[in-house]
């Protein structure tokens, strides 16, 4: 039985158990139209603020979008799905300016700002050029192009068979990452395949208005809570490698001996919390059951 948006999204009702989902075309456009227009308003808000809000809001929606199309790729007649390099040029310039404010944030937070006179002022040179790159790719982004680039290429609907070969595919992914995890990189991809499920189940519930059809996992909270902490561990990550010596290697050498020191610390912190969340990737229960 076929459903559009309009059928289906009016008080969140569960599917019949028997009858099967078909989102139809004008649902799918719909999803991608909010996600990308969401985007532009939050890139039109950045200029000036960079507030740290609106570049989050920025790429959760890009990733809805990423997610979304990975699921609707999967239609036998869906077109060439995929985000134009514009857009993900974007995205990866307000993902360093984030990346380089939550590490300026953490020296705030450990009380070393003071004694780093010299490294902080380059730093703030060096986050107001990445903010100008960022403007730029703001400004050569034409987002009714990317949209309309997306949609033409969308397939006529989205059946619930091609959901269920989406989860087959992100749980199978995930079970062959945790037969041989064991680094930063594993964890991380782990992640991926995490968010790439919930932000799809996030889309049929906020979007459509209905429930996920599938359910692959023990407890969905289980699973939003390890892509928070997998999230938390992947910013550690990141704010240790900016602590590089090609990032360092400019400053006096007091400061660098100070940030030496804090690379250590945060290296013994990283340590601890990889093997403790390779053991809880672990017991997180995801598997075939549909």
């Amino acid at each position: 039985m076929a459903n559009s948006l309009s059928d289906r999204s009016s008080g969140g009702h569960q599917a019949p158990k028997n009858k099967k989902y078909q989102m139809k075309r004008e649902a799918l456009e719909q999803v991608i139209d909010k996600h990308i227009s969401n985007i532009e308003k939050h890139s039109k808000k950045l200029p000036g603020t960079f507030d740290k809000e609106d570049i989050h809001d920025l790429r959760v929606n890009y990733k809805k979008v990423r997610a979304f199309l990975r699921l609707l790729q999967l239609e036998k007649d869906a077109g060439d799905l995929h985000i134009s390099d514009k857009l993900k040029s974007l995205y990866h310039h307000c993902g360093t300016v984030r990346d380089w404010q939550l590490f300026l944030e953490e020296l705030h937070d450990v009380g070393i700002v003071d004694q780093l006179p010299d490294c902080m002022h380059r730093w703030h040179r060096q986050v107001f050029t990445y903010k100008e790159q960022t403007v730029h790719a703001i400004e050569t982004t034409h987002f009714k192009k990317l949209l309309h680039g997306i949609i033409k290429e969308l397939p006529r609907q989205l059946q619930e068979d091609t959901v269920k070969q989406f989860m087959h595919q992100k749980i199978a992914a995930i079970h062959i990452l945790l037969l041989a995890a064991e680094n930063e990189k594993d964890l991380h991809s782990i992640r991926k395949q995490i968010k790439d499920i919930i932000y799809c189940i996030r889309i049929f519930k906020s979007d459509w208005g209905i429930p996920f059809p599938f359910r692959g996992w023990k407890s969905e909270k289980e699973l939003n809570e390890m892509a928070s902490s997998l999230g938390d561990f992947n910013d550690q990550c990141l704010a240790i490698s900016l602590l590089q010596p090609s990032y360092i290697c400019k400053c006096d050498y007091k400061e660098q001996h100070i940030l030496r020191n804090l690379q250590i610390n945060w290296l013994h912190q990283k340590e601890a919390r990889q093997r403790q969340l390779l053991y809880e990737v672990q017991e997180l229960h995801v598997e075939h059951a549909f």
